[in-house]
Parts: structure tokens; C-alpha cells; sequence
């Protein structure tokens, strides 16, 4: 996919990315190809300018615009999106970050963008601005960690929520004594736990048979989806060498971006929109084996990652995707 960037000012040259001048751009755009990148360098515009200039080339160009931003100027970097807009570089990141790498990102989330309907209302501002940040590979301040340095005990906090459910749980306490299934399911509940832990995942709602995985959205970047399928490939392992029960243990799991209020001991009561959305959608939405991706999770995902990801529809205004299943056989997704 080819970029150009029109503005005002000649700008620092990119390797591979040709800059015109910003009156050009409308003599010019029916003449480009239907897949390039238009990126509209806004410095020295007025915030009224570049918002008539963005309005006027979506409406001529479609959903593949993006934002410079080399002033930072931009007050509200998430109604760019709201607007239509595919991607944005603040002032921070610079021009530079323009590279190829980046625009196979870009053209990454536009998929996920044009594979839903229209009608499905625009995802919450916290997710759109967190998938800003990371589709130039962007990282936050600070040293590593696993992002639960700043998680404070009774705060409301933002987090990526990671549904776990074992499927088939009538049909195995029809064949299964109560102890031996009970024990099976705590070995599951300790797999779990000891995959998640090495990617900073809290185990912080759990029940008989289902759980809740917590990952603070603090975190230098987003490993819940790669956690995740870990499970998926370990399962195998699991079956074979952990699980006491014959055969394969089948589950399903959901993955969302929400808050909530915190506490380090029992949740108990603890009630929010996050949590109640990630339940609803694990148990009432997903499907036996499946793992599903809000489309706010899904556009967090690292790009390699994207392409496993599917449509799977929309449940409760929410756009809805699917992680291939993996093979061990070819090493590649399949439905």
C-alpha cells in the first residue's frame, strides 16, 4: 500500500513516502490509487481548518486517511477516529514514524474496520486511544513490569478481561464421580494460572468450572491475546500430561477491554459494565473451543496476530471476531 502526505511545508523526507503540497490535494486524489494512504500533515492549520480539510477528503477519499500531527495540536485524538480517520502521529513520535512496518499495521486495522457493519456503534474513547498508541509499535514511559505497580487496592482501574469457560460440564458430571471432576477442574484452574502469570495475568473471579483473568492495560503492551494462544497450543500438553481426565478437555474463551473496581482479595460483590459484558459474551455468545475478541481487543492485538482474527458478527452492539484454531499438524490457522 503506497502513502502520500500532503502539507504545507516541505517536512522531513521519508524513504518511500512522497510528500505533496497540501493544495494539491484535491486535484490530485481522484488520480490515486484506490489502496493509497493519504496522511494530511496539519501543522500550521488552525484546529477549524483541520477538521474541514479532514471532513472534505473522507468524504472524497473514504476510510484511509490519516493525521501528522507535528505541533500537537490536536485536543481530541479520538474523535479523528470517531470522524473516520485510520491512523494519527503526534507530535512525540514524529513523521519518522512513518514506515512501512506502520502502514501494514494501518491497513491491518483497516480490515478489521471494513469487515463489520456500519451500523455498529464506534468503539469506547479509552480502546481507540490505547490502539493509537500501539499501531506505530509506540510504548509507554517507564521501566518493564507487568503493570500492576500502579493497580491500587479499591480503585476503579482499566484492564483487559480474559473469560475462560470449560465446555460440556452437564454432559461430564454425567460420566465423572463429583470428587474426580472436581479435582480435574482445580488441575485446569492451576493450567490457567500458570499460563497467564508469566504475562502479568491475575486469576481474580473464578468458579467451578469458569474464570476471569485480569490484565492492567498499564502495561508496556498488550499480551493478553498472545497469552491466550499460548492456551490454545498448551492445551494439548495439558490433555496429555496434566489433565486427569481421558480424552480432551474443551473450553472456550473471550477477550475484552473494560474497567472495573479493583480489590486484591475476594471480588465478591464487585458488579461493573466490563465485567458483565466479558460474561455475557463468554457464556451466552461464544461457541464450544472458540476464542472471541471484542473489535477494541481485537485492534490491541500485535499485527502478526490480526490476520488469525475473523468476523464473527456483533453481540449486544459490539463488533465480534474469532482467533483461528491453530494446527499442530501445519502449524497454520484454520476455521
Amino acid at each position: 500500500m503506497k502513502a502520500v502526505i500532503f502539507g504545507k511545508g516541505r517536512g522531513t523526507p521519508i524513504r518511500g513516502i512522497e510528500r505533496r503540497h497540501i493544495k494539491e490535494l484535491e486535484s490530485v486524489l481522484s488520480d490515486l490509487p484506490a489502496d493509497t494512504l493519504i496522511y494530511l500533515d496539519v501543522g500550521g492549520l488552525t484546529q477549524a481548518e483541520g477538521s474541514r480539510l479532514l471532513r472534505a477528503t473522507l468524504n472524497k477519499a473514504g476510510r484511509r486517511v490519516g493525521i501528522i500531527d507535528p505541533k500537537g495540536s490536536v485536543r481530541d485524538v479520538a474523535a479523528l477516529f470517531h470522524a473516520g480517520a485510520v491512523d494519527y502521529i503526534r507530535k512525540s513520535t514524529g513523521a519518522g514514524a512513518l514506515s512501512l512496518r506502520r502502514i501494514a499495521a494501518v491497513r491491518s486495522y483497516m480490515s478489521l474496520v471494513s469487515a463489520v457493519p456500519d451500523d455498529v456503534p464506534p468503539a469506547p474513547v479509552l480502546p481507540a486511544l490505547a490502539a493509537i498508541k500501539r499501531l506505530g509499535s509506540a510504548r509507554l514511559p517507564g521501566g518493564g513490569g507487568s503493570g500492576w505497580e500502579g493497580v491500587e487496592d479499591g480503585n476503579e482501574h482499566n484492564f483487559a478481561f480474559l473469560y475462560v469457560e470449560v465446555d460440556d460440564v452437564d454432559e461430564m458430571r454425567k460420566h465423572y464421580e463429583p470428587d474426580s471432576l472436581s479435582k480435574a477442574m482445580e488441575t485446569f484452574r492451576e493450567f490457567v494460572f500458570k499460563m497467564v502469570s508469566p504475562s502479568g495475568g491475575r486469576l481474580w473471579m473464578w468458579s467451578r468450572f469458569s474464570g476471569l483473568v485480569l490484565f492492567p492495560l498499564r502495561a508496556l503492551d498488550f499480551p493478553a491475546p498472545l497469552c491466550g494462544l499460548r492456551i490454545l497450543l498448551s492445551r494439548v500438553l495439558f490433555d496429555a500430561e496434566e489433565s486427569p481426565l481421558p480424552g480432551r478437555l474443551s473450553f472456550r474463551m473471550a477477550l475484552s477491554i473494560g474497567s472495573t473496581a479493583y480489590t486484591a482479595g475476594d471480588p465478591g460483590r464487585i458488579v461493573s459494565e466490563g465485567i458483565n459484558s466479558i460474561f455475557h459474551l463468554g457464556r451466552r455468545f461464544a461457541r464450544p473451543g472458540q476464542f472471541l475478541f471484542t473489535w477494541e481487543a481485537a485492534v490491541l492485538t500485535p499485527e502478526p496476530l490480526r490476520s488469525c482474527l475473523t468476523p464473527e458478527g456483533t453481540f449486544e452492539g459490539r463488533r465480534i471476531l474469532r482467533m483461528l484454531q491453530p494446527t499442530s499438524a501445519m502449524g497454520m490457522p484454520q476455521a
